[in-house]
């Protein structure tokens, strides 16, 4: 296929008489008849005010606008480019733009591994619904996650939705695909006696410290290792940062408030937690506003470092050897710790309080998927309700029935 030339456009920001942000741009597709690049106007409200600010609108139409002012391969309107060269010249260089890095390596590691053997090289036209769904159904066959088969599905129908957004394929046949039924991963609880002999078989405040932000703050450990000091004000955490792969990057914060996006979001500290905090603050290396609350040691010199501990580091040399010597039967990862502290404190928290302290946007991953329902509570509900109904007493032997 020919290479466009590079082209120059600023294209325009116009707000609408709705009180919308509206881009203004042109796309070039090869018309089949003549073989020859046509411009095509192209235009989308992107958000509204007083939600979105024309800055952050002009940002969505200089992402739109970088593959058609590099002079990639010209679009073709009859979809004859390939899904690989679509991917790589189009859809990636115009939706990666907002990708933080850890979304970038996931979904590139996605395509490479899974979605490019079997779709790299067929034209857009020719991707077919059976296509895709046996591709999902081999990947479950395989006992790949719910996560992945699920983002895989969601890389394909996003790269051929934004094809039939700019004409160039008339009908997104990945739509209407369905997850297959994937046999559900365990998901263990700690049990309550397990959180005081854990807490005791670790050795250091600094370790105590971190096991009882990542118990009962329920932080994420991207969360947990960016915090600095400056985070801490006694009762709250400000989360600013995280911490990814040994380096600080700025929060990305999905949850909106009536005045817009924000930056930051706060999470609640408990007293017991607060004492542990502060007794590290008092024998850590560096108590600055802008220092690591937890930075990485040398493993010889043990002085600090100025980048963040990493995750998997902490679990294997900390906690993990602990719940082997109590002899438990899963890992108490950073995950199993935010889905306890959600399922033991449903008694005691409103779902949205819960939902506020987990840093979830949609109360549905709460309640669906961190907070688990254990079987002695579902057999003491089922007999205060069958009780209740048939009018005996809580202690009721069966044979009192008539």
């Amino acid at each position: 296929m020919a290479r466009g030339r590079a082209r120059y456009q600023r294209g325009r920001v116009v707000a609408t008489e709705g009180g919308g942000w509206e881009i203004h741009y042109n796309v070039y597709l090869t018309d089949p008849t003549t073989g020859k690049p046509k411009r095509h106007h192209r235009s989308r409200v992107v958000g509204y005010k007083p939600k979105m600010h024309r800055a952050d609108a002009e940002k969505i139409l200089a992402a739109e606008l970088a593959a058609i002012n590099g002079g990639p391969v010209t679009r073709a309107a009859d979809g004859t480019i390939t899904f690989g060269n679509w991917m790589r010249n189009f859809y990636i260089p115009m939706r990666g733009a907002n990708w933080r890095d850890a979304t970038r390596r996931t979904n590139l590691d996605y395509l490479t591994s899974h979605v490019y053997p079997t779709l790299e090289h067929v034209a857009l036209k020719d991707v077919t619904k059976f296509q895709v769904q046996m591709l999902l159904n081999r990947l479950a066959a395989e006992e790949y996650s719910y996560t992945v088969v699920y983002h895989v599905r969601d890389l394909i129908k996003a790269a051929l939705a934004e094809a039939l957004d700019q004409e160039v394929l008339e009908r997104n046949v990945a739509r209407k695909t369905v997850i297959p039924e994937i046999e559900e991963s365990d998901k263990p609880v700690l049990p309550v006696e397990m959180y005081a002999k854990l807490l005791a078989g670790l050795d250091g405040i600094r370790d105590r410290a971190i096991f009882l932000i990542a118990c009962f703050c329920a932080l994420r450990p991207s969360e947990l290792f960016g915090l600095t000091w400056g985070c801490y004000t006694g009762n709250v955490f400000t989360i600013v940062n995280t911490a990814w792969r040994g380096r600080l990057q700025r929060k990305k914060i999905k949850r909106k408030n009536r005045y817009g996006r924000t930056n930051y979001r706060l999470v609640a500290i408990p007293q017991a937690v607060r004492k542990a905090i502060d007794l590290w603050k008092a024998r850590c290396p560096n108590p600055d506003a802008n220092a690591l609350m937890f930075p990485g040691m040398q493993a010889r010199a043990r002085k600090p470092l100025a980048t963040p501990i990493h995750p998997d580091n902490w679990l294997r040399l900390r906690l993990y050897p602990v719940a082997k010597r109590l002899e438990m039967a899963f890992h108490p990862t950073f995950q199993v710790l935010r889905r306890s502290f959600s399922t033991h404190g449903k008694k005691e928290a409103h779902p949205t309080e819960m939902q506020a302290q987990l840093g979830h946007s949609d109360i549905r991953t709460t309640l669906d998927i961190y907070t688990q329902i254990t079987d002695p509570e579902v057999a003491k509900m089922v007999n205060q309700v069958t009780n209740r109904i048939l009018g005996l007493d809580g202690e009721a032997e069966p044979g009192s029935i008539q």
